[in-house]
């Protein structure tokens, strides 16, 4: 089965869509209807388990349908500046919180164990491994795994030598997606609490906070050291005001 897939971040189309815990998906159920290979392959002693794991690489990874980038719309609706608990799977006639069955589920297909995650915004990757104290664990990356680690990253401060990392242009608008973001807290002890936490990871994407799935794209990003053949993603998109 393979193991080790590298997946980016991307802008889309401009429409929209807390800590931690094991109780953070909700536990009712709801229908839910995003390359060459870089393997690191699981332990043997997986490959038995399911007739869904493969010892040798595959040269086609699918996301989850959750997670999958469409051009005709997404099965997720979230904006990673706020908790995943706040996300939702859409279909023709509902919205459903994301249930426990759907985090417990393989984030791909065959499963991997581990997915680094490179966004054109973001001077660093977001390396997605198995949780093994979460609710959903499994010897893969699950989706819990995927939006729990993008949302725990996203959140992590920024020093002022990263800021620099970024040109002038980029610099003004990382300021205005913090000074957009924490008032937007509900209570006035948060407000607070983020604005005096400072400029986050997640600022850096400016308005492009909206979940957009992970798609497959063979050609790499040499930019990001990301050579042909492995995959990126397209999660984000600009939230309209």
């Amino acid at each position: 089965m393979p193991g080790h897939h590298r997946v980016r971040f991307a802008d889309g189309p401009s429409t929209p869509s807390s800590t931690y815990s094991d109780s953070s998906f909700a536990s009712s159920p709801g229908p839910y209807t995003p390359p060459a290979l870089y393997a690191a392959p699981l332990p043997s002693k997986y490959y038995g388990a399911s007739p869904s794991y493969y010892p040798v690489p595959l040269p086609q990874v699918d996301f989850h349908p959750v997670l999958v980038h469409a051009v005709g719309g997404i099965a997720l609706s979230w904006d990673v500046t706020q908790p995943v608990e706040s996300a939702t799977m859409q279909t023709l006639s509902a919205q459903y919180p994301v249930t426990a069955r759907v985090a417990a589920d393989p984030a791909t297909t065959p499963p991997v164990s581990t997915i680094t995650v490179v966004c054109e915004h973001l001077p660093w990757t977001i390396t997605v491994v198995p949780r093994q104290d979460a609710h959903w664990a499994a010897p893969y990356v699950t989706v819990g795994d995927v939006l729990h680690t993008l949302y725990r990253a996203l959140r992590l401060a920024v020093t002022v030598a990263e800021l620099g990392t970024v040109d002038v242009a980029h610099q003004r608008r990382i300021h205005d997606a913090y000074g957009a973001r924490w008032p937007r807290a509900a209570r006035p002890d948060a407000r607070e609490a983020e604005r005096a936490k400072g400029i986050k990871r997640v600022d850096f994407l400016g308005d492009a906070r909206v979940f957009c799935g992970l798609s497959l794209v063979p050609e790499g990003i040499p930019a990001k050291g990301l050579p042909p053949g492995r995959y990126r993603a397209r999660p984000l998109r600009h939230h309209r005001r």
